[in-house]
C-alpha cells in the first residue's frame, strides 16, 4: 500500500529540463529560458514561464498546448507575440504578460489576442503602454472579465479606450499618469464592479455616476472634490477609498447608497459653517462635453451635504483638519462600527440621544485639541475601544467609561487626568467631579495612563476592573503604594512603570504584593540601584532595566527570574566591570535572548567598555588591585603617624639651627 502511494506521489511531481511538473502544472520560472519548451506534456494546463529572459513568442512556440488555459509570461523580455502566436490555444482563459515590452509591438499583440475566444483575465502591467497603446490592444476583447494596465504611461481616458469590454468586472489602472478622465468613459463597462484609479493625477470626480461600482479606489492622487450625480436610483457603491488626497470638503456622496468602507484620512477637509455668514453661499461646476454643458450647483457650507449612510461601518478620517463636527453629522450613520478621527483640530466632541449609535465599537480621538467632552447619553452598548490619548484634556465626565459595559481599551495618555478613588463620596457625585472612575468596568483589560500628571492613585481606583494591561509611565514623582496594585494583582499580565523616576526603595513598596501572572515588567528609565528581592517572586517572561543606575545584578534574585525569564533589556546602566559574576550565567542560559547585549557597557578605571569584551584576565586584575588598595588603606593610617612623630623630633632637636637658617636666608633688617 506504501509502495503505491509513493509511485503515485512521483507521478505527480517530475522535473523535465527546467521546468517542474506537478500534475497538469508546469513551473518553469526563473531558469533564465530564451523559450517555450518544447518537450513538456501536450496535456500541460498551467504553464508558469514568469522570470525568464523570453523575447518573443511565435506561432509555434505553444502549438502543442492545446488544453493550456493559464500562461504566464511575466518578468520576461517579451517585445514581439506574433498574430498567429496562440492559434493553437482557444481554451486560454488566463494570460499574464505583466512586466514586459509589448509596447514596442503592440499591434501584433492585439491581433493575437483578437484570436483568443475564451480570455477572461489579462494583465498588462508595467509594459510601457500609453492610451493609443492601450485602446488598440484591449479593444472589443469581450470576453474579458479582469484587466489589470497598472504601472503604465496612460495620461487620459475616453470612451474608445475601453471600448467592447462589456463582461469587464475588474479593472486596475493603478500607478499611472492619469489627470483626465472623460465624461462616459466607463458608461460602457456594465458589468464593472471593481475600479482601481490610485496613484495617477486625477484632480477632481465631477458628475460620479457609475451605478453599478462596488469597491472604488481613488487614493493617492490629487482630487479636491467628490461630487456624484443627484438621482433616485440607488448605487451599488461599498467601498470608496478617497485617502491622501488634497479634499477640502467632505465628498458629496450618491443620495441612495450601500456605503460599508469611507475611507477619507490624509486629505485637507474641514466643516467651514461657523466661518460663513451667508449660509446659502453656492458654488456652480460646469462641466462642458462636446456642445452639452452641465451645471451643478452645490452649497458647499451646507454641513448636512453628508446624506444619509444607513449602512456605513468604518468612517476613517484620519489626518485632516476638522475642528469640529456638526450637529447631526453622525445621526444618519446607524450600523456605524469604527469612527477614526485621530490627528484632526478637534477642541470639542459630543455625543447625544440624537446619534443612535447602537454599533459603534471603536472611537479613536487622539491627537486633537481636545478640552471637553460631551458625552449625554445613556450608554455605549458595544464599544470596546476608546482612544483619547494627545489631547488637551483636564477633565472627564466622571462616569464616562460606565456607560459603556463592552469597554476592553482605552488610552488617556498625554492627557492630564486624575482617577477617582472608589467610591465616591455624596459631595464628589453632586459635583460631578472631574476625575474618571476606572472601577467596576468589568470588561476593561488594558488602560493606558501615560503622562497624565499622575501623583497619586487612589485605594480601590481599579476595584472590579480586570485590567491585564496598565501602562503607568511618565508620570514623573508618582508615589506607589502597596494598594496600588492589590485590586489588578491577580489579572496584571504587562506593567509599564517606565520614566517615573523611581528609586529602589519607592519600588519595593509597589511591589509588594503578589502578582500571580504578571509576565511583562518595564522599570527603564528610573533610578533603581538593585533588584529587590520581591522581583523573585514574579513569573516574568520580559524585563526591561534600560538607563537605571544598577552597577551589578544580585544573583539570587537572578536566578530565581531565570526560571521563567525569557527577554531582557540592560543597556544604559553604570554595571561595575568588577562586579560582573552575573554577567556569564545570565549569557550562558540559552532560552535567555538579551536583544542590547551590544549595547551593554561596564565601567572600568578610565572608561566605560563593552561588557562582551571584558576578558578574564581583566577580573582577575580587579581581584589583586583591590586587595593591594584595601592593605593601602588599612597601613595609611600607621604611616601618617609615623611620620609625624618623626618630624616633630627632627625639629626639636634642631630648633637652635632653625633662626640661625631663617636669618641666613632673609639677610639683615633694612635701616631708615
Amino acid at each position: 500500500m506504501l509502495a503505491r502511494r509513493s509511485n503515485s506521489e512521483a507521478s505527480l511531481v517530475r522535473s523535465m529540463g527546467s521546468c517542474r511538473l506537478v500534475g497538469k502544472t508546469a513551473f518553469c520560472q526563473g531558469g533564465r529560458l530564451h523559450r517555450v519548451p518544447m518537450d513538456l506534456p501536450i496535456k500541460t494546463e498551467e504553464l508558469l514561464l514568469d522570470e525568464n529572459v523570453i523575447k518573443a513568442i511565435n506561432k509555434e512556440s505553444l502549438s502543442m498546448y492545446r488544453r493550456l488555459h493559464t500562461l504566464n509570461l511575466s518578468g520576461n523580455q517579451l517585445e514581439l507575440i506574433e498574430s498567429r502566436a496562440f492559434g493553437h490555444n482557444r481554451n486560454l482563459e488566463d494570460l499574464n504578460l505583466k512586466n514586459n515590452r509589448i509596447d514596442l509591438h503592440y499591434p501584433e499583440t492585439h491581433l493575437a489576442l483578437r484570436t483568443l475566444s475564451a480570455l477572461t483575465r489579462l494583465d498588462l502591467s508595467g509594459n510601457r503602454l500609453s492610451e493609443d497603446m492601450t485602446s488598440c490592444i484591449v479593444q472589443n476583447l469581450t470576453t474579458l472579465e479582469y484587466l489589470s494596465l497598472a504601472r503604465n504611461f496612460i495620461m487620459r481616458l475616453e470612451p474608445s479606450t475601453l471600448k467592447g469590454l462589456i463582461r469587464l468586472q475588474e479593472l486596475n489602472l493603478e500607478n499611472n499618469y492619469i489627470f483626465e478622465i472623460e465624461s462616459g468613459t466607463f458608461e460602457g463597462l456594465r458589468s464593472l464592479t471593481r475600479l482601481n484609479l490610485a496613484h495617477n493625477h486625477i484632480p477632481c470626480i465631477v458628475d460620479f455616476n457609475l451605478y453599478q461600482v462596488k469597491t472604488l479606489n481613488i487614493s493617492h492622487n490629487i482630487v479636491e472634490l467628490f461630487l456624484a450625480r443627484e438621482s433616485e436610483i440607488e448605487f451599488q457603491l461599498e467601498t470608496l477609498d478617497l485617502s491622501r488626497n488634497k479634499l477640502l470638503f467632505f465628498p458629496l456622496l450618491p443620495k441612495r447608497n450601500k456605503l460599508k468602507l469611507l475611507l477619507l484620512s490624509d486629505n485637507e477637509m474641514s466643516f467651514y459653517g461657523d466661518l460663513m455668514n451667508d449660509s446659502s453661499a453656492e458654488v456652480q461646476f460646469i462641466q462642458i462635453v462636446g456642445n452639452v454643458t452641465n451645471i451643478t450647483s452645490v452649497n458647499l457650507w451646507d454641513e448636512m451635504i453628508s446624506v444619509s449612510l444607513p449602512e456605513l461601518k468604518v468612517l476613517d478620517m484620519n489626518r485632516n483638519s476638522f475642528q469640529y463636527l456638526p450637529r447631526g453629522f453622525l445621526r444618519g450613520m446607524t450600523a456605524l462600527s469604527s469612527l477614526q478621527l485621530n490627528q484632526n483640530c478637534l477642541k470639542t466632541f459630543s455625543l447625544t440621544e440624537e446619534d443612535p449609535l447602537l454599533f459603534l465599537q471603536t472611537i479613536d480621538l487622539s491627537q486633537n485639541r481636545l478640552s471637553h467632552l460631551n458625552f449625554s447619553i445613556s450608554r455605549l452598548e458595544k464599544l470596546n475601544y476608546f482612544n483619547l490619548s494627545f489631547n488637551k484634556l483636564q477633565s472627564l465626565p466622571s462616569d464616562l467609561f460606565t456607560k459603556m459595559p463592552r469597554l476592553t481599551t482605552v488610552d488617556l495618555s498625554h492627557n492630564i487626568v486624575s482617577v477617582c478613588a472608589y467610591p465616591l463620596d455624596n459631595e464628589e457625585r453632586t459635583l460631578n467631579t472631574s476625575c474618571a472612575v476606572l472601577a467596576h468596568i468589568k470588561s476593561l483589560k488594558r488602560l493606558y495612563l501615560s503622562n497624565c500628571a499622575l501623583v497619586t492613585l487612589p485605594a480601590n481606583a481599579f476595584v472590579g476592573s480586570p485590567l491585564t494591561h496598565l501602562d503607568l509611565s511618565s508620570n514623573t514623582g508618582i508615589s506607589l503604594e502597596a494598594s496600588t496594585f492589590q485590586d489588578v494583582a491577580k489579572s496584571l499580565q504587562f506593567l509599564s512603570l517606565r520614566n517615573n523616576g523611581l528609586a529602589s526603595n519607592q519600588l519595593d513598596i509597589g511591589l509588594q504584593v503578589m502578582f500571580s501572572n504578571l509576565k511583562t515588567l518595564d522599570l527603564s528609565e528610573n533610578s533603581i540601584t538593585s533588584l529587590h528581592p520581591a522581583l523573585k517572586k514574579l513569573p516574568l517572561k520580559l524585563l526591561d532595566l534600560r538607563k537605571n543606575q544598577l552597577s551589578t545584578l544580585q544573583q539570587d534574585v537572578l536566578q530565581s527570574l531565570l526560571q521563567s525569564l525569557r527577554v531582557i533589556f540592560l543597556s544604559g546602566n553604570a554595571f561595575d566591570c568588577c562586579q560582573l559574576n552575573w554577567w556569564t550565567p545570565l549569557t550562558n542560559t540559552q532560552s535567555l535572548i538579551i536583544p542590547d547585549r551590544s549595547e551593554v557597557t561596564c565601567n572600568t578605571s578610565f572608561k566605560l567598555d563593552h561588557v562582551d569584551r571584558i576578558s578574564q584576565s581583566t577580573r582577575n586584575n580587579c581581584k589583586v588591585d583591590n586587595t593591594v588598595l584595601k592593605y593601602f588603606l588599612l597601613l595609611l593610617p600607621t604611616v601618617v603617624c609615623v611620620l609625624t612623630v618623626f618630624m616633630m623630633v627632627f625639629l626639636s632637636l634642631n630648633s637652635k639651627l632653625l633662626p640661625k637658617y631663617v636669618k641666613a636666608k632673609c639677610g639683615p633688617g633694612a635701616e631708615y
